[in-house]
């Protein structure tokens, strides 16, 4: 029965948490939407462990990795554009900027 609609988006499916979350009663949003009492305490559980992402199948722990990921790369690219700059300046006979 969870998934009598078709495939569930996350996006849909944290319009049904949060429906859950202003206080919606579980069996009534269940009975509504068609889908089990189960599916919906898990997506709400994931939800609230990982926002949207933990509804696309995705822990908290892979969350921050990615965040992490992400401002790593942003960093790398900041010090190769810095690494650039004081490179041109040398070769131009500007000195460092640091």
């Amino acid at each position: 029965m969870e998934e009598k609609q078709g495939r569930w988006t996350a996006s849909k499916k944290a319009e049904v948490v949060l429906r859950l979350l202003r206080g919606e009663s579980v069996d009534a949003v269940s009975r509504e939407c068609e889908v089990t009492v189960e599916a919906l305490h898990r997506w709400r559980e994931n939800f609230i462990a990982a926002g949207i992402a933990g509804l696309k199948g995705k822990t908290l722990e892979q969350v921050r990795i990615a965040a992490l990921e992400k401002k790593i790369g942003q960093q790398a690219m900041e010090l190769e554009l810095h690494e650039k700059k004081d490179q041109f300046l040398r070769t131009r006979g500007g000195g460092s900027s640091r």
